[in-house]
């Protein structure tokens, strides 16, 4: 007879207590999410490896372990992971009727979609919340690209009475119904992203009608996905606006939606590794002015549609245009550290006291946006402290040093060790419920509350500002 160790029996009990967890609100979900990063440039690159390396299990690892709670996974589902050539039908007006495919053309490679489902078990295993975004460079010039007659894009426009703009909705339609069967069972810790950065080529009323669509497609499949949180956005206008734009209808239309918006602003700031860009500085009164006037935009609309947000995306180039792939400095110089630093300090924590959720855009260490270096599982580690609020101008110490919480699983009591002064301490369940503590820095013992049995998050705030949770298994025999 085999027996569990002690390791296998947590992970058993994580996973049955995940995927039997009861429905989530949007606002309990956003208060969940909290702190996260987005794994960049991966499932999203034509060929995995292609941008970053291909994604392993220790990447994931290193990311739960530092203190993110969030991941957001950019996927690709266009080229050839999905099947039915679109361009094979006219781009011209009024040639609809011509459309002679069906939902049938369109099947996503069963190879690529075992592969996210892979990564997504990883995230949720390591007790993540998982976003599942429909992002890349194929989804763009096979789909976005087609609905803007704009500079650039204009090669790739349909027209909207065409027999391609059909056959072009009806590919996207196909990949969400498919990405929704397949994960119709998942924990509600995974979330669905519509599709990234729509705005940029489709109108508001364009994307209304592309959210309500999805939408449906996802309740329509049944299971945990009649109540899933799926995050959305509008489209027109982009950065802070972009979630302004979502009509009422569709916000009205269901209960568990969850708005988003990207933030890189100012962009002469955020880009100036570029050879356009060249403000290097950033973080006097006046820039911190123009964020707390945006982010407090979005908020305002937020609580007249009660709807919570998610800041998808945000960062500043790396330091002095710095490669951390070749080791050498950019040819049109790049950030001044300290302001990096500060601007992802301040975005991260005005997120946080508005109530929002937040990933950070990271893409490794052949980007230009880097935090995580996956070559040698290393962070750039002011960066990330600022994220976490482990900076806010206090001296940095790892919490995850000298730390000792037992027993655990536990039942009436639990001890804790640490050489840091702790100011207040909580649980937080599945549902995002806090229950306050007792502690005393004198008396390692705390007293539990009368709880429901299952898995719970022990959030430890240190004297200094520093932070750190736990994982805390409630048994009451």
């Amino acid at each position: 007879m085999k027996y569990l160790t002690f390791s296998g029996f947590m992970t058993f009990i994580v996973l049955n207590f995940q995927y039997a967890m009861s429905q989530v609100t949007p606002e309990q979900m956003v208060a969940k999410m909290g702190r996260g990063i987005n794994l960049g440039n991966v499932l999203s690159a034509p060929v995995e490896g292609n941008w970053a390396p291909a994604l392993d299990l220790t990447y994931i690892q290193d990311v739960a372990a530092a203190g993110f709670t969030t991941i957001r996974i950019p996927m690709d589902f266009f080229g050839d992971r999905t099947t039915g050539d679109t361009s094979i039908y006219s781009k011209t007006v009024g040639t609809s009727a011509s459309y002679t495919g069906t939902m049938s053309d369109y099947v996503v490679n069963s190879t690529y979609l075992d592969r996210v489902e892979e990564v997504i078990n990883w995230g949720l295993n390591e007790g993540l919340v998982v976003v599942l975004d429909f992002h890349g460079k194929i989804l763009k010039e096979e789909f976005l690209y087609t609905f803007s007659s704009k500079d650039k894009w204009a090669a790739y426009y349909t027209e909207p009475t065409s027999a391609k703009r059909i056959a072009d909705n009806e590919k996207f339609r196909a990949i969400w119904t498919q990405i929704a069967e397949r994960f119709k069972d998942y924990s509600y810790n995974l979330l669905f992203e519509i599709v990234n950065e729509p705005y940029f080529f489709l109108t508001d009323v364009e994307m209304d009608v592309l959210n309500a669509d999805v939408i449906n497609i996802i309740r329509n499949s049944g299971s945990n996905n009649v109540d899933r949180n799926i995050i959305i956005t509008g489209g027109s206008k982009n950065a802070y606006e972009a979630p302004l734009q979502i009509d009422d209808a569709v916000i009205n239309s269901d209960n568990h939606l969850i708005a988003t918006f990207h933030y890189y602003w100012p962009r002469a700031f955020t880009a100036s590794s570029g050879e356009n860009d060249n403000d290097f500085d950033w973080g006097n009164t006046s820039d911190k002015s123009e964020i707390d006037s945006n982010f407090g935009a979005v908020q305002s609309w937020s609580q007249s549609k009660n709807i919570p947000v998610f800041l998808g995306e945000f960062g500043a180039d790396n330091e002095g245009g710095y490669n951390y792939s070749t080791m050498t400095y950019g040819s049109f110089g790049g950030p001044e550290n300290a302001s990096r630093v500060a601007y992802h300090e301040y975005l991260a924590e005005k997120a946080i006291s508005l109530g929002f959720a937040f990933t950070a855009w990271d893409a490794g260490d052949e980007a230009n946006k880097t935090i995580y270096k996956v070559s040698d599982r290393t962070w750039v580690e002011d960066v990330k402290d600022a994220l976490l609020g482990n900076s806010l101008g206090t001296p940095r110490f790892k919490t995850s040093k000298g730390f000792r919480l037992f027993p655990n699983p536990a039942s009436t009591f639990i001890k804790l060790k640490t050489g840091k002064p702790i100011d207040h301490i909580a649980l937080v369940d599945i549902n995002g419920r806090i229950f306050p503590l007792d502690y005393n820095n004198s008396d390692p013992s705390i007293k539990l509350p009368k709880v429901n049995n299952g898995m719970y998050i022990l959030k430890t705030i240190f004297k200094n500002g520093q932070h750190k949770n736990s994982k805390l298994l409630i048994n009451n025999l």
